[in-house]
């Protein structure tokens, strides 16, 4: 079981590679664009607050389970969505860097390098990559079903659907998990002790 994850896991890297460069590129765009324009990155927190602000006054369980579905759901989406040609995880992941970059903006501007990474590295190491991987799993989808309608392979697209659905479900998910616990109860707690000191 092992080699067959590490076997799928191989067959994806190259769609990983180009998603990680684009999350990059897209972190850098939303950073500029931030510092161009500071008032977007307001309109950006406050539809946050608007949006998720309910969230502060639940308990920490509840915020747990609800980053844990938001991410799962998210990810899923863009798997799964990615086999109409690739297009929804590419949008997923150009969003996702844009807003993570116009929010680093100004985290750094108004707390530091320092408190951007502790708030990040915690649970964005495990978290950032699941999400990277679903998205190249529905590029991969997507690239495939293009090269057989075009006649290039010859591929089953639903033993491919169901191989992506079988690590999506064994890998990503528990990953997804294990993010969400290290973001509500390290993460938050290292925020908020770098930001009250």
């Amino acid at each position: 079981m092992i080699n067959n994850r590490l076997t799928y896991l191989i067959s994806i890297k190259y769609y990983f590679i180009f998603n990680t460069c684009l999350f990059a590129l897209a972190i850098a765009a939303g950073y500029i664009a931030a510092y161009s324009n500071p008032g977007m990155v307001e309109g950006i927190i406050a539809n946050f607050e608007e949006s998720y602000g309910w969230l502060a006054h639940e308990s920490h369980i509840k915020i747990m389970l609800f980053i844990f579905f938001n991410n799962t759901i998210a990810s899923f989406l863009s798997m799964i969505m990615g086999i109409f040609f690739g297009i929804w995880p590419i949008f997923f992941i150009l969003f996702n860097g844009v807003l993570i970059g116009a929010i680093c903006f100004e985290i750094i501007d108004q707390l530091g390098v320092a408190t951007v990474l502790f708030a990040l590295i915690p649970h964005g190491i495990i978290e950032i990559p699941m999400i990277l991987l679903s998205a190249s799993i529905g590029l991969r989808l997507g690239t495939l079903l293009a090269q057989k309608i075009l006649k290039k392979i010859e591929i089953n697209i639903k033993e491919e659907v169901i191989s992506a659905l079988i690590f999506f479900v064994s890998i990503i998910v528990p990953l997804l998990f294990v993010a969400a616990f290290i973001e509500t109860y390290i993460t938050s707690f290292i925020f908020h002790f770098m930001t009250s000191t």
